[in-house]
């Protein structure tokens, strides 16, 4: 990984709000027998906080 020199600087609260989403839907997908689309969710997720 290289250093590009710039650095996101996420708040600690919305750090633990998508970490408690992000295990909410691997919870749902737990039990699946086929687990499509947990990545895509996932970066969903990340998105929708960033952004």
């Amino acid at each position: 990984m290289t250093d590009s020199g710039d650095e996101i600087s996420i708040p600690e609260e919305k750090r633990k709000r998508i970490r408690e989403r992000v295990l909410a839907a691997e919870k749902e997908k737990l039990n699946l027998d086929n687990p499509i689309g947990i990545n895509d969710e996932i970066e969903q997720i990340i998105e929708e906080e960033i952004n």
